[in-house]
């Protein structure tokens, strides 16, 4: 009898474990940054990207996604051509994503912690990422915001005045797949 429940429990295991894949609906993907003490808002879209998440088992997880740098916007037409096109900043005809990938994902406190993988042009770097998770029904809500320094990434160079901290945020509304709906 024990050998029966070892054995169905070795069968089952894997599939209850089973991340749930989740088709991404909308996103936001914003960041806050300072320029001489005044507080410079933007935007991203274009976002394409996988989530498989599980909120029993995290550890189980993969999340991944990109933005389109182009679609890049601060409400201001000169700021955000600037911004594009300079070198010391987003070059977007030569790296027309930036990425992000997790390495690791774990329960915490509140929510959940991600170490993610982010790439900005040609460097890659490390950055854990606290966020939530909501699940409403066969929607989920994932919400995140972290704080990283821009020059980690060589990004923005020495220009005078700007803050070297970024806030970057994002929201990923998701649909589990109408066949896991049911």
């Amino acid at each position: 009898m024990i050998k029966y429940l070892l054995l169905t429990a070795c069968i089952v295991a894997p599939i209850l474990l089973k991340a749930q894949t989740w088709t991404v609906q909308t996103a936001n993907t914003s960041f806050r940054a300072s320029m001489f003490g005044a507080d410079v808002d933007g935007a991203f879209k274009g976002f394409k990207g996988t989530v498989v998440f599980d909120p029993l088992h995290p550890e189980t997880a993969s999340i991944s996604g990109s933005v389109d740098a182009a679609t890049l916007s601060t409400s201001n037409r000169l700021r955000d051509r600037h911004l594009k096109e300079k070198d010391q900043f987003f070059e977007v005809a030569k790296y027309p994503r930036i990425a992000m990938k997790s390495t690791k994902i774990e329960k915490a406190a509140t929510g959940y912690s991600g170490t993610f993988d982010l790439t900005l042009k040609t460097v890659t770097k490390s950055v854990v990422i606290p966020f939530r998770f909501t699940k409403t029904g066969a929607n989920a809500v994932m919400k995140a915001a972290v704080e990283i320094n821009r020059k980690d990434w060589k990004f923005g160079g020495n220009t005078l005045g700007m803050s070297d901290k970024v806030k970057l945020d994002f929201e990923l509304n998701l649909s589990a797949p109408v066949s896991e709906n049911k």
